[in-house]
């Protein structure tokens, strides 16, 4: 039986969707029980006035009571919930935020764009291992996230507020997959993106990270049709050319993606190809974290290794309590081994005749 001392959740209360993430820490390392996701779109509810509408508050309380099942056994000193932009810019937020509490029956923090980049930079440098500078971009909702790192610390944190269904709403109203409004989007985006640039840019990072849904859409697609990893401008290119082609939202049709993200694609598309334009970027890989799992490790309290390999190896050392000295043993007779064969086989040791 799980103890509920060992039980951690993090809800994340972001502009398209809202998400739970619920673990279990077994000897410094977590286990994952529970990924819950719901498309709850709060950042289409907001008018002119940045105001909420009645129906997207509805929209995030309902997904809010089938999350409030899951945390029954769960401590509340060991729940965090945050909200981001969209709760950030909304006048009437408190409307939402107090009900929201009561359902989930713990506080909800609305943490500010900063507070978010440096929580999906400390995800990601939990999840993705790296030893280099990296530049970490999230797309998400209601804003964008660009960080610059070392290891554990975020040397640079901005939250620009552009998103993939403000884009939506904003560029591709008519639901029209023109050139136009391609243009038009990423231009917009490219002006967000360009004061601060020079600073992410005088970094000099090595490796580029995505940590978004948009991102995750990306590789999927990619996988479907059989390319590696890597997202490239080259590949971005061809994807807005493929969407142009379908003409329509409701007509967009890409293998690999999903019914649920094909909405957002497109705008989230238009921003990721101006972050690769205005930053210089040759290639992204998908993140193996971002904010839930920021905020889960910073619960723990759990500090950031330096392979995550080498900590999942330990981690999984002390659950199953591996003798490590036997395991040395054993591995410095394995390299005996084996220099003793490559040197029975190399050419200079062999008699001459």
């Amino acid at each position: 039986m799980i103890s509920a001392t060992s039980l951690y959740a993090a809800i994340d209360l972001g502009s398209n969707s809202f998400h739970m993430l619920v673990v279990r820490e077994v000897a410094g390392t977590l286990q994952t029980l529970a990924r819950i996701k719901r498309k709850v779109r709060l950042a289409a509810g907001l008018n002119s006035d940045n105001r909420l509408s009645s129906d997207a508050m509805q929209r995030g309380w309902q997904c809010l009571r089938l999350f409030a099942e899951h945390l029954q056994d769960i401590p509340p000193t060991q729940v965090r919930v945050v909200a981001t932009a969209t709760l950030r810019l909304a006048t009437n937020a408190a409307e939402f935020l107090g009900p929201a509490s009561d359902i989930l029956g713990c506080p909800v923090q609305v943490i500010s764009g900063e507070e978010e980049a440096r929580l999906i930079y400390q995800g990601v440098a939990h999840t993705t291992g790296c030893s280099d500078e990296r530049l970490v971009v999230d797309i998400g909702g209601g804003s964008t996230e660009l960080v610059v790192g070392r290891g554990a610390q975020a040397l640079e944190l901005f939250s620009l507020e552009m998103g993939c269904v403000t884009w939506l709403e904003r560029y591709f109203n008519d639901r029209s997959l023109t050139r136009e409004n391609f243009e038009r989007a990423e231009q917009a985006a490219r002006e967000q993106i360009r004061p601060v640039a020079f600073r992410l840019l005088a970094r000099g990072w090595q490796v580029c990270v995505g940590a978004s849904g948009t991102v995750q859409a990306l590789q999927e697609i990619m996988v479907a049709h059989g390319m590696d990893e890597h997202i490239t401008l080259s590949k971005l290119l061809q994807l807005k050319q493929r969407a142009i082609h379908c003409g329509k939202l409701e007509e967009l049709e890409i293998e690999g993606l999903t019914l649920d993200r094909a909405l957002v694609f497109p705008s989230g598309l238009a921003i990721l190809l101006a972050v690769f334009a205005e930053l210089g970027i040759k290639t992204m890989t998908l993140a193996g974290g971002a904010l839930r799992e920021g905020m889960m490790y910073g619960m723990m309290a759990l500090p950031v290794g330096g392979d995550i390999r080498q900590r999942t190896l330990k981690n999984l050392q002390r659950r199953y309590q591996l003798d490590t000295e036997q395991a040395q043993r054993v591995t410095r007779l394995a390299d005996g081994f084996a220099r003793q064969v490559a040197e029975e086989h190399d050419p200079r040791n062999r008699s001459q005749y």
